[in-house]
């Protein structure tokens, strides 16, 4: 067995698919297709079921595919424990943040760590149109070392949670809209009225839906689903519908009237996110020491 081998199967478990695997893989379909027979072959067992229509893995096969993933992790973080060893921390940060919302005192670390170590290559990746679920993904699959992830609870599965912030969701309507001058709303105040939502695995969509839910009301009436909070805001602000977003950007948007939620009042946590089942390489581990220090400073621990 051979890390490459590992790696080709993963791409075609991730992607469902050969075709898709070898173009994230940049070879031909027929190399990763000869690569995953030999591995069935060493290992004696066949670890997809192949047909016309689709791709998926086998009872072995899903079995596989977290030893894989760990050891892939395992090599990675053993050729930064030599690249420390040889020339001072170096390597690279795979770190996932979220647009607007990732707390300043974790941005100011970051920089202070790059400038500190200028030997690490930082790649920093903002969530997909599935919001924080896609960096909790990307975290248990190995693909991000580190993440600010949004959640509505305390705890992930996989996950090891280092708190940051609570925050809150308002309301925002036009200047003009009737709920503006309202000094507090209800959630079942909305029910005449057309909300722009943002999509499913986003956390202030999971903290609205949660407290919809608390509320015992039925789903709210979207509009649309959009996955970027300014150009929601640019909706709300051309009367398009009503939007919750979170209330620290109240004073960053002119023209937009926040509104705050009276009883049910959605609220998320902010964290920064590392995978429990693995550990970190030494460049993740010295920028999350350095990072949470950094956040204990701001808050004046």
């Amino acid at each position: 067995m051979e890390i490459r081998q590992l790696r080709h199967f993963i791409a075609v478990a991730e992607e469902r698919s050969f075709t898709r695997a070898a173009e994230q893989l940049n070879m031909v379909q027929s190399g990763v297709s000869a690569s995953i027979r030999v591995l069935e072959r060493e290992l004696g067992t066949i670890l997809f079921e192949r047909s016309t229509q689709r791709v998926q893995l086998t009872s072995a096969g899903q079995s596989l595919l977290p030893q894989a993933r760990r050891i892939l992790g395992a090599v990675r973080t053993a050729r930064q424990l030599v690249d420390e060893a040889r020339a001072g921390l170096r390597g690279t940060l795979e770190f996932g943040i979220l647009y607007g919302l990732t707390p300043d005192n974790i941005l100011d670390a970051l920089a202070t760590f790059r400038r500190t170590y200028s030997g690490v290559q930082v790649h920093m990746r903002g969530p997909g149109n599935r919001g924080s679920s896609s960096h909790v993904n990307d975290l248990r699959k190995g693909n991000l070392d580190l993440a600010v992830v949004m959640t509505t609870g305390r705890s992930l599965p996989g996950l090891c949670l280092h708190p940051l912030s609570t925050e809150f969701v308002g309301l925002a309507c036009a200047t003009d809209h009737p709920l503006a001058d309202r000094a507090s709303i209800e959630l079942a105040d909305l029910a005449n009225y057309e909300v722009i939502d943002f999509p499913r695995g986003w956390g202030v969509r999971s903290a609205v839906d949660f407290s919809f839910s608390h509320a015992e009301l039925p789903p709210r009436k979207a509009t649309l689903e959009i996955d970027d909070i300014p150009t929601a805001l640019d909706l709300v602000r051309h009367g398009l519908g009503l939007a919750f977003v979170p209330e620290r950007l109240v004073e960053r948007n002119a023209g937009v009237r926040f509104v705050p939620v009276e009883h049910h009042r959605p609220k998320y946590y902010i964290s920064l996110a590392e995978p429990d089942d693995r550990p970190l390489n030494p460049t993740a581990r010295a920028f999350l020491d350095a990072a949470l220090r950094n956040a204990r400073l701001a808050e004046g621990v």
